[in-house]
């Protein structure tokens, strides 16, 4: 592989051209894991990735809100910190009055927001809900024990609050909960192929070598606070120590042995942050990010074995929950970073070899941003496409080749349905529905453009969207819409089209680029004759388009 890089590298250097497609220098690094013949490739979607390439889903929109419920879930335990050492200042753990810390700790005002925060997330990106929750009663577990000390009170006091956490998480969205169908509700183990440990080096490498960094400095620093005396102590406990030895020993052989590649790299690095995490007298913030770091790594191995069934493959499993990983690695790397870099160069002997080594890794995952920028760019439709934040501008300069009605190929040119947008845009107020053609490739074509240009409902949009948004439902809710729109469109009956004009309740009808290139010319001469037998009303009509308004309720 190496010799074929330096090989291809050489030759581009002499004026060839690379060959593949340009767009893979930004699409590729999101398919980074393998996956052996007829299995779907699971999606290695990252942050950079996800607001470069631009498709506003629902895993974009939920990022700024997970960060939240991760910071409100940080400042509960280092709330927990700050009142210790209040109390210690005192002298001791005095009890709180009514009313006091609504807006600390854990006070009702505290409470309220961190259900806010978490709740929020189950109906923007529902595969993030459970993760924060988890996270969110964890902190409350810390805080509890950090406050009231180590007793069935203190668990009793956090199990309340943690069950009236996921309560006020759940009420405050039941309106979205009790009238949605969750399309993943249960897990299986994954029969697929694993992650190699080289591809899982490719995604989370710079990463895992600052947890590695961090971790071997936590356990420096432990290790400085051994004496004989606490050693002694532990020796009624030696066997049961090394029994647990053995067994992670042989839990990480039995998982390596069945294919887990990932399972010696994670596993190993999850148990010591773990530990590392519980032991006593550790200042709250080096706690936390080692409590993130065992979380991050906790859910790249989860989804080496289990799969949320209906999902395609895994490929939304690893997609979605390495996302997660991301956002947890980054919060917990950022002051491990800063604690290595103060520490490391005070070592001579490591700080050659380890800055080196960071060096190497930096250049590699800066290599992303800075060709992949480029190469997204590179790939525009046009690029007489004027730079704006106008989602519209473009169409006057953009076409695409797609097939007829007649199998024949055609030109679309978005500038043609320009006019019949804005006028939509400038005339039509509240939601009424509009009928549109269906575009079965809608990654590939302007499909469902009225809808998305000016927010009124359509009778269908896109089909596999629509499905997996309705999973609970019958395919046939989705596909027996398809059907009715083109029918209405083709069909000579005009008796046919009043009837699915009205099971749809459509008040505006589009004849514009997609329908004349779908459907035959001969359906749109009903349109005359319900005009004049008063069914439509012709409302728009340019070179390009028509909109027609639906004037009985027949």
């Amino acid at each position: 592989r190496a010799a074929r890089t330096l090989d291809g590298g050489l030759k581009e250097l002499g004026g060839q051209p690379a060959p593949f497609y340009p767009g893979d220098w930004f699409w590729t690094a999101s398919r980074a894991i393998n996956a052996e013949p007829g299995e779907v490739q699971p999606i290695t979607e990252f942050p950079f990735f996800t607001f470069l390439y631009g498709d506003l889903h629902a895993h974009m929109i939920a990022m700024p809100l997970a960060m939240l419920a991760l910071g409100w879930a940080v400042s509960v335990a280092l709330a927990a910190e700050r009142r210790r050492r209040g109390a210690g200042e005192q002298g001791s753990r005095r009890p709180r009055p009514v009313g006091e810390g609504w807006g600390e700790g854990l006070g009702l005002l505290s409470l309220l927001v961190g259900a806010l925060a978490i709740g929020v997330l189950r109906p923007t990106n529902t595969w993030d809900w459970p993760t924060y929750l988890l996270l969110g009663s964890v902190a409350i577990l810390y805080y509890c024990l950090q406050t009231d000390g180590f007793n069935l009170r203190a668990l009793g006091k956090a199990g309340l609050l943690a069950a009236a956490l996921f309560g006020l998480s759940s009420l405050a969205f039941w309106p979205y909960t009790a009238n949605y169908g969750a399309a993943y509700s249960s897990v299986s183990l994954w029969p697929g192929s694993y992650t190699r440990a080289w591809n899982y080096l490719v995604v989370h490498g710079l990463f895992l070598f600052f947890v590695v960094t961090h971790l071997a400095r936590e356990m420096r620093a432990w290790a400085a606070t051994w004496t004989e005396e606490g050693k002694r102590r532990l020796e009624p406990l030696g066997r049961v120590i090394v029994a647990a030895l053995v067994l992670f020993v042989v839990l990480t052989a039995a998982l390596l042995v069945r294919g887990y590649w990932v399972a010696p790299i994670a596993l190993p690095l999850l148990v010591v942050a773990g530990l590392l995490a519980l032991r006593p007298g550790l200042e709250t913030g080096r706690r936390v990010v080692l409590a993130l770091m065992s979380a991050a790594l906790g859910l790249t191995l989860l989804v080496e074995i289990i799969v949320l069934d209906g999902d395609v493959g895994r490929m939304n499993t690893v997609f979605k929950f390495y996302l997660q990983v991301w956002l947890l690695f980054s919060v917990a790397c950022g002051p491990a970073a800063v604690w290595a870099w103060a520490s490391i160069r005070q070592t001579k002997r490591l700080r050659t070899v380890w800055q080196a080594t960071l060096a190497v890794l930096l250049f590699a995952a800066l290599l992303y941003p800075l060709l992949a920028t480029a190469a997204k760019w590179g790939i525009r439709m046009n690029p007489d496409a004027p730079n704006t934040l106008d989602g519209a501008a473009f169409m006057p300069t953009v076409e695409y080749g797609d097939t007829d009605y007649a199998g024949q190929s055609r030109t679309v040119r978005l500038l043609e349905d320009m006019g019949a947008i804005e006028w939509l845009q400038r005339n039509v107020e509240g939601s009424p529905v509009v009928m549109e053609a269906f575009g079965g490739n809608p990654y590939r074509s302007i499909a469902a453009r009225i809808a998305m240009y000016t927010g009124l409902p359509a009778v269908v949009g896109w089909d596999w969207h629509q499905r997996q948004q309705r999973a609970v439902a019958p395919d046939t809710l989705v596909t027996s819409r398809i059907a009715d729109v083109n029918t209405f469109y083709n069909t000579l009956d005009a008796a046919e089209a009043r009837n699915i004009l009205a099971r749809y309740g459509v008040e505006y009808i589009v004849v514009g680029s997609l329908e004349n290139t779908y459907y035959a010319p001969a359906g749109q001469l009903k349109f005359d004759q319900m005009v004049a037998e008063g069914t439509l009303q012709e409302v728009f009509r340019d070179e390009y388009a028509r909109i027609y308004r639906v004037t009985s309720d027949e």
